[in-house]
């Protein structure tokens, strides 16, 4: 195994091949947590000189570098959340590996691992007079100027553009072969997948989440989960379920069992769409309004509301989700792994497709 000096040797060389095109992951100096600073004078040596003194205590730069890992882990992890933890570590060990397999090759090519790096990343990163004219066609008017001579600092910035994506495929070429296994296991909730659903119900992955009609996140959300469900029609199941924050909301655990009065007669999704229309009310007669226009049996809906029929439903999918560690919304389980809030969709298209990968 490299020692640590070379991992970060080798992370520079990455680092400078790929400017900002890549970053480290922020949880790459993951492990376990810095001890504790004690309160016993410190002598310094030539490896750590002194960062600062008062009183009698010698704080070397070590103890300040121990410090500064441990807060980043704290700060990258949420203080320790289980799933952002996971994920910082698994990221962290699978640039290890990449590094590891790095040194390895650049030692059999004779090479220092940024020569060995940069030769093979500039060797593979090419780009065809095609790609250069449809960069130029879609920008011409911008450009301004005519493409014999532009074409030069139009082939640099697409192969800049390229060195994350050729960076990797080396990596990939690296892996072939190896039995890499990552034993960090997501952590994982069990939580009931029942309620109003879409996608099949054999999907490999299954998504729930907990969530607020009055919430403005649980709103802003709603085009994602669209987005997902048009992105992997046959891989993803989604389940909605009821967490009414009483506090806050004081009409979201009507505006709930309304909704479930309208899964009754088979129209949960019309019904849903509109408490979480932009401007949407949440009184009785607005929620009666949005059941007319759903074209519900109103004389149904009204007796199914006004006896509160799905008031435990209600009240038990917040008790699942409190059980499972919902505090706020919006919240989601994919395939029991925790989401909290209103994520990008690019994370969870990362989820899903690693998901997918393991199924």
């Amino acid at each position: 195994m490299p020692a640590p000096s070379t991992f970060r040797c080798v992370a520079l060389a990455l680092a400078s091949l790929l400017a900002l095109a890549c970053t480290q992951p922020a949880g790459e100096s993951a492990g376990e947590s810095a001890p504790e600073s004690s309160a016993t004078p410190a002598a310094t040596t030539a490896e750590s000189p002194a960062a600062a003194r008062y009183g009698d205590r010698t704080i070397s730069v070590e103890e300040v570098d121990d410090f500064i890992k441990d807060q980043l882990f704290r700060r990258a992890t949420d203080d320790g959340d289980p799933v952002k933890t996971w994920t910082a570590r698994r990221d962290a060990v699978t640039s290890m590996i990449d590094q590891e397999l790095v040194e390895a090759a650049a030692a059999e090519a004779g090479l220092s691992a940024n020569d060995l790096l940069r030769r093979e990343v500039e060797q593979r990163n090419t780009v065809t007079p095609e790609a250069v004219q449809a960069f130029y066609d879609e920008n011409q008017e911008r450009i301004g100027r005519p493409i014999e001579e532009i074409r030069p600092q139009i082939e640099q910035h697409l192969k800049q553009q390229n060195l994350a994506t050729v960076r990797d495929a080396y990596l990939a070429t690296l892996r072939e072969g190896q039995e890499i296994e990552v034993l960090i296991d997501a952590p994982r909730t069990e939580v009931a997948a029942t309620g109003p659903s879409l996608g099949p119900d054999d999907a490999p992955v299954t998504i729930v989440e907990f969530s607020d009609y009055q919430c403005p996140f649980c709103r802003r959300v709603e085009p994602t989960i669209e987005a997902l469900l048009a992105r992997y029609p046959e891989q993803v199941r989604f389940v909605y379920r009821h967490y009414p924050l009483d506090r806050i909301h004081p009409q979201a655990r009507g505006a709930a069992e309304a909704a479930a009065c309208a899964d009754d007669q088979g129209q949960f999704w019309a019904f849903h769409k509109q408490l979480f229309a932009e401007g949407a009310k949440f009184d009785a007669q607005s929620l009666e309004g949005y059941a007319e226009q759903t074209g519900l049996d109103l004389a149904e809906y009204k007796a199914c509301v006004a006896e509160r029929r799905h008031k435990d439903l209600v009240e038990n999918d917040f008790q699942d989700g409190a059980k499972a560690g919902v505090t706020g919304t919006p919240a989601f389980f994919v395939n029991g792994i925790m989401m909290s809030g209103a994520r990008p969709l690019e994370e969870f298209v990362q989820l899903i497709e690693e998901e997918l990968a393991d199924s």
